[in-house]
């Protein structure tokens, strides 16, 4: 589904000097933030000087664009990657937003750089996705969006606009970065929290699954 990345948007070695610099920026800025953020401590954790920083990426501006770039190409890949292609195409986008939380659970320094960005840093995602353009979400979408029109043609989806339907999915996946701390507060929810994930898993596909699958003719609702 992601096409074929070019050689500008492959993400370099992660043993390589500027893999290591991307590594450190990316720790370091879910810790501390942006503000937090300096060349001194990249290139410290990096165990490089901080002329090779400036060699690579240039400013600290670029540098945290490329990380969320990096970062963002990273996630899809592996939300992609993970999905069942022996399912029933309908079913696939059931599983896209579960997987979606899946690979946030399995990341929390990507959970909180998420939070970060979005809360904070908004314009820094919109430029990842032009940067990535076919390569990434805008790919992804296009390609999503065709498949959802194939499968309410086929009967498989319910009958609502393909971009709101894909806006569901994604809102729920996303909408837990956000609202863990207040899900938290209110009933002792977790992402980190195994079990209770599971269970909230479990009860999500059910409602997802009931919410965007088309009822055969003649059959009651899930």
């Amino acid at each position: 589904m992601l096409a074929h990345l070019p050689p500008e948007l492959a993400p370099p070695a992660a043993d390589s000097p500027p893999g290591r610099i991307l590594a450190a920026t990316r720790a370091l800025l879910a810790e501390k933030g942006l503000a937090g953020l300096s060349m001194r401590l990249v290139a410290g954790e990096a165990g490089v000087n901080q002329a090779m920083i400036h060699y690579y990426y240039g400013t600290k501006d670029r540098l945290v664009d490329a990380v969320v770039t990096r970062e963002v190409l990273s996630m899809l890949g592996a939300v992609v990657g993970g999905l069942d292609g022996d399912l029933d195409p309908a079913e696939l986008f059931v599983q896209y937003p579960v997987r979606m939380l899946d690979e946030l659970r399995r990341d929390r320094v990507r959970l909180q750089l998420l939070r970060l960005v979005l809360a904070t840093e908004p314009d820094r995602l919109r430029r990842a996705v032009r940067e990535l353009g076919r390569h990434g979400v805008l790919g992804v979408s296009a390609e999503l969006l065709g498949l959802i029109g194939e499968a309410q043609d086929a009967g498989r989806l319910v009958d609502a606009a393909p971009a709101s339907l894909l806006m569901f999915l994604i809102a729920n996946a996303f909408g837990l970065v956000f609202m863990e701390p207040i899900a938290h507060e209110v009933m002792g929810f977790s992402l980190a929290d195994d079990e209770a994930w599971a269970r909230h898993r479990a009860q999500l596909t059910k409602l997802i699954r009931g919410g965007i699958l088309a009822t055969p003719a003649g059959e009651e609702p899930a």
